[in-house]
């Protein structure tokens, strides 16, 4: 009887216990009002930029964003990456929203159209672009989690899905992740959710566009094969969102997810790997290059070397294959695609060494959080190679690992293999000091050594003129027909080309200045132009080429150490950071352009 009574009281227990965790990690339904009430300064900013009336913005903007919280609720982004934590889809849609439309200000859509019908279907377009940004991850709830929903007083237990539509206030709901989800495939799930998203007329006024609404339902696709306009300002700006989640403090996860996820086993072991060298960085033959914000990975060595490292701690369900690895790591977006693979084809160049090598392409933010202890850039350089040459490429990387590694290495191009004594890189007082992530903070972009093997000079310029970036050639298509062109079509050479293009984008105010975003700002002693950022967005393809030609005008104000590169101070409200820039002095006569009042908050450190 006691033994009886015992077992009924210790099973009553364990199910009290189990129904207070379960109360923990369920969240309750709440309005879009006060879902949103915490991101009123975004949605402000947005607001300006949208630059529509006060009735359009609540009957085509506000109600997308009502729509879009009631949705999402405290939903996460992901599991165990970006914005992993309670309410993170909510945060990172009103993110990239946010960054689409900043970068949309200095895009002219559509691209080759006449200035007049750009002028008359911009605010059709800007609409298009901040739809698509909040719809690129509206799938994710469908696909990658399972939603339990609760209601009345005895808790009625049933599915839910956003297709279902909104989940009324007052409700209860559970989260769990769903461990067969398919990588990418939330990706096509957006259109069945538009029309709870979009209202009518919303949906009716992209429509009446042939053109934009081809851009917009491809970027709502995920498709990056005919990803469009929308499609590439939109993944700009998921990529903006996503960086500056994973650079500051510790995700936060729910208490669903899994304790160690393989992506991140996987991220510790690169890190592990590239301290202790390992993966050689950074010199001839090496198996990782730091280019800037990037971190080019040697393909095959990295991932055989990082299952082998795995595989000898112990650590248990590590993939066999190099293309399992390389899904995990492109499912939790450490990876960034080549179009649909993970796999680059680049040329490498260090002084008179050059080689084609297949690399993986990893933000260095992800490797390296802290900056203070990331490695200093690369002398040199990497150029990826066209993606149809990769495609070929990428068979050699998903060889079985027992395949000698040296097969995987392709061609060189150049002399041998100096000794590695001889390649070791010395840190800049510049690149020593400390870069706090309150702001943008860019690596120096001081000129390269050239190699010794250089093309022709009329290769030379065929490549520089040949591969405008997509800004440049928004800018000649626009101006073409009134004379604006102010040189940049006319010269032949890269720098004159971006200062043509920078008094441009200070005339019509299509580039920020003076903002935490901003590539430009004013100071006392001048124009500061982050560097390489400015040129990045000048030409992305050639922008270090742009830098030194446009160095070679000499418009710029050199250090007191004989260095093109100052570095700034940037006081936010509670961290500070630097920057990197090039100065132009007395830039208001130079470029003949007027300029706001000098940014109060950057303090040029160098002086004389």
């Amino acid at each position: 009887m006691i033994v009886s009574r015992f077992k009924k009281w210790l099973r009553s227990s364990e199910d009290a216990g189990t129904a207070g965790r379960v109360e923990r990690n369920r969240f309750k339904v709440r309005s879009a009002s006060e879902l949103l009430a915490p991101f009123e300064g975004e949605l402000a900013a947005i607001r300006a930029r949208a630059g529509v009336p006060a009735e359009h913005w609540r009957s085509l903007y506000q109600v997308v964003f009502d729509n879009y919280a009631a949705l999402v609720q405290h939903l996460p982004a992901s599991e165990s990456h970006h914005h992993a934590g309670a309410g993170g889809l909510l945060q990172h849609g009103i993110e990239v929203a946010r960054h689409t439309l900043d970068l949309k200000q200095g895009i002219i859509l559509p691209r080759g159209e006449a200035p007049e019908v750009q002028s008359r279907v911009q605010d059709l377009w800007t609409y298009a672009c901040f739809t698509a940004a909040l719809l690129h991850d509206l799938g994710k709830p469908v696909t990658d989690q399972h939603i339990t929903r609760y209601d009345g007083p005895h808790a009625r237990r049933s599915a839910w899905s956003p297709v279902h539509g909104p989940m009324p206030v007052g409700a209860t709901y559970g989260i769990e992740f769903n461990s067969k989800r398919v990588y990418r495939h939330h990706e096509r799930i957006p259109p069945l959710l538009v029309h709870h998203l979009l209202p009518t007329e919303g949906l009716q006024w992209i429509a009446s566009d042939q053109d934009a609404l081809h851009d917009w339902l491809t970027a709502i696709q995920g498709d990056p094969s005919d990803a469009g306009a929308i499609g590439e300002i939109v993944g700009q700006a998921d990529g903006l969102s996503v960086a500056r989640n994973l650079s500051g403090s510790k995700n936060v996860q729910l208490p669903t997810a899994k304790a160690k996820p393989l992506v991140e086993r996987l991220l510790t072991g690169l890190r592990y790997l590239l301290d202790n060298g390992n993966l050689p960085i950074n010199r001839r033959g090496a198996a990782a290059y730091l280019d800037d914000d990037t971190l080019w990975l040697v393909s095959k060595t990295t991932l055989d070397k990082l299952r082998t490292h795995l595989i000898e701690e112990g650590q248990p369900g590590i993939p066999t294959r190099n293309d399992r690895l390389m899904d995990e790591m492109q499912q939790h977006s450490l990876l960034v695609p080549n179009d649909d693979r993970a796999v680059w084809l680049c040329s490498i160049t260090i002084a008179d060494w050059q080689q084609q090598l297949t690399c993986l392409r990893v933000h260095a933010s992800q490797i390296w959080p802290d900056p203070t202890r990331r490695p200093t850039s690369m002398h040199g350089h990497v150029e990826p190679l066209g993606s149809e040459t990769a495609k070929g490429a990428a068979d050699q990387v998903t060889n079985r690992p027992s395949e000698s590694a040296q097969s995987a290495e392709p061609r060189s191009t150049g002399a041998a293999t100096a000794p590695e004594g001889n390649n070791q890189q010395t840190a800049s007082s510049i690149d020593d000091l400390t870069l706090p992530f309150d702001l943008p903070a860019d690596a120096a972009g001081e000129d390269e050594t050239a190699p010794v093997n250089t093309p022709p000079a009329k290769a030379q310029e065929s490549t520089a003129t040949g591969s405008e970036s997509t800004v440049q050639r928004e800018f000649a298509a626009a101006h073409k027909a009134d004379g604006q062109v102010a040189g940049m079509e006319a010269s032949e050479d890269a720098g004159e080309r971006f200062v043509a293009w920078l008094k441009h984008s200070i005339e019509n105010q299509t580039v920020p200045i003076n903002t935490a975003q901003a590539r430009i700002h004013v100071l006392p002693e001048g124009l500061a132009l982050v560097s390489p950022r400015i040129f990045r967005d000048f030409d992305s393809a050639n922008w270090s080429h742009a830098q030194k030609r446009f160095q070679k005008l000499k418009l710029h104000r050199k250090t007191p150490r004989d260095e093109n590169i100052w570095t700034c101070q940037a006081a936010g409200s509670r961290k500070r950071s630097l920057l990197k820039v090039i100065l132009i002095p007395d830039a208001a006569a130079t470029l003949g352009v007027n300029l706001p009042m000098p940014n109060a908050a950057i303090t040029l450190l160098q002086t004389e």
